[in-house]
């Protein structure tokens, strides 16, 4: 026996195969054969039990046969139409067919489906070895292609998260703060090339958060960051929302003037002042805004829309100012 065959027959024990045969002695003949290849083998008589079979090996492992092995002509269901029914559920299912047919209409036709391999009856033992081998091979890439393919989509999931990771602020799940300088920086850059007309930024604190802190506890005080994140994202459409850092918080406004800009942060604002928060009940938050001057810097938009904030804070907290 060759190196080449006893390797096949290594890796084919662990393959999965549906026989359909519906002459008895052919069948038992055949499956003695097989037994050297294969150890899982399913068997049927006719096509209609074997489509059955199909199916239900699907819904039972989640998975299809690795091989199908067929007779075309069966009682109430062709090899042929077994066929046809098998590559709909599954374009890639491998099929070898058997059959003392050779007219070149039932060739085209099985070629016509998709059939890998067509082995003539009565059966030549010698055929029957080199068309297994060579199922099994086939197998043994698509396999080995798809295990390459599920490293590769593993691996670019993984890139996926990383790269998420790296723009995601890890208690609030937003923004971080090295995402939106970047996407400020973008923004300027819009604003240079015309490609933009308007830029303003929102800049949010939650009013006496030390107290929080101090009166409930760093847990609790996470807590409201986090619940507080999510109130003001029911409020952003295509505006940027970030952690700035602690408990303050930014919005990028591409495309929005000043009033544009207040109405938001004037909605936010109530909606953030009528929350009933876990333990700590009322809560509330003040705003600074300001928008895009020709000359302005980053620093510069931001250092105003920091002044304005700090000019909320002075003037009894909770509220805007532009």
């Amino acid at each position: 026996m060759s190196h080449d065959i006893k390797e096949m027959m290594e890796f084919g024990k662990d393959l999965k195969v549906l026989f359909v045969e519906d002459n008895q002695e052919v069948r038992l003949q055949l499956k003695k054969l097989l037994k050297n290849f294969f150890y899982s083998i399913d068997e049927s008589e006719d096509g209609i039990h074997a489509f059955e079979m199909y199916e239900n090996f699907k819904i039972k492992t989640d998975s299809f046969y690795d091989l199908v092995i067929t007779d075309i002509s069966m009682p109430r269901l062709s090899g042929i139409e077994l066929s046809k029914k098998m590559i709909e559920k599954n374009p890639n299912q491998l099929i070898l067919i058997m059959s003392a047919h050779t007219e070149s209409e039932k060739l085209i036709e099985l070629i016509d489906i998709g059939i890998y391999k067509f082995v003539q009856k009565p059966i030549d033992h010698t055929v029957l070895l080199d068309s297994l081998c060579s199922v099994i091979r086939k197998i043994k890439k698509q396999k080995k292609f798809m295990e390459m393919e599920k490293k590769f989509k593993e691996i670019k999931d993984n890139n996926t998260i990383l790269n998420k990771m790296a723009i995601t602020d890890k208690l609030t799940s937003i923004y971080n703060r090295r995402y939106i300088d970047n996407k400020l920086f973008e923004s300027f850059q819009n604003l240079e090339s015309f490609s933009q007309k308007e830029l303003s930024v929102i800049f949010i604190d939650i009013d006496d958060f030390k107290q929080i802190n101090d009166n409930f506890g760093h847990i609790t005080g996470d807590e409201v960051l986090i619940t507080f994140s999510h109130i003001i994202k029911k409020h952003i459409t295509n505006e940027i929302f970030g952690r700035w850092g602690g408990e303050e918080f930014i919005i990028i406004c591409n495309n929005k003037n000043l009033q544009q800009s207040f109405n938001l942060a004037e909605k936010i604002r109530i909606s953030l002042e009528e929350y009933k928060f876990n333990k700590v009940h009322k809560l509330t938050a003040s705003f600074g805004i300001a928008s895009y001057e020709k000359g302005d810097s980053v620093s510069k938009l931001l250092e105003k829309a920091d002044s304005n904030l700090y000019i909320a804070k002075d003037n009894g907290k909770n509220r805007v100012i532009v």
